[in-house]
């Protein structure tokens, strides 16, 4: 008998999980999709490199890098309920793998996003800069 009141705990809450989640969705293709939304952050990381792309893309997520023969550097961009995550990895034959993570509210001011995330690459490039002297 428990099992069944759990199983149907379990199901109520996917259906919500996947209503929310589609909600979520459809807010973001009305403010332009990815894309749109972010539009400032996204340009600011095109404009780095003349390589950088758009590499993947759905109605919660983009990634934006460059991919070559020494290694890749890529920004995972995922909008979550409230919060946009964003992840930069970098994955060098040179100097290897490494990752850092920013959380942000989805409606802060994405040129300060840019700053906060610049000077912490900024800082942890130098901290490995240091490590190799």
């Amino acid at each position: 008998m428990w099992w069944i009141i759990i199983i149907g705990i379990v199901v109520i809450m996917l259906i919500r999980f996947a209503s929310d989640y589609n909600k979520q969705a459809n807010t973001v293709i009305k403010q332009g999709g990815m894309r749109g939304k972010y539009k400032t952050l996204i340009n600011h990381i095109l404009r780095q490199d003349s390589s950088a792309r758009i590499i993947q893309e759905t109605n919660t997520f983009i990634s934006v890098g460059l991919t070559g023969i020494s290694g890749s550097t890529i920004f995972f961009i995922h909008q979550t309920f409230g919060t946009v995550t964003i992840q930069y990895k970098v994955d060098s034959k040179v100097f290897g793998k490494h990752q850092l993570e920013w959380k942000f509210n989805e409606f802060a001011d994405q040129e300060k996003m840019i700053e906060k995330i610049t000077n912490d690459i900024s800082a942890y490039n130098n901290n490995m800069i240091q490590k190799f002297m």
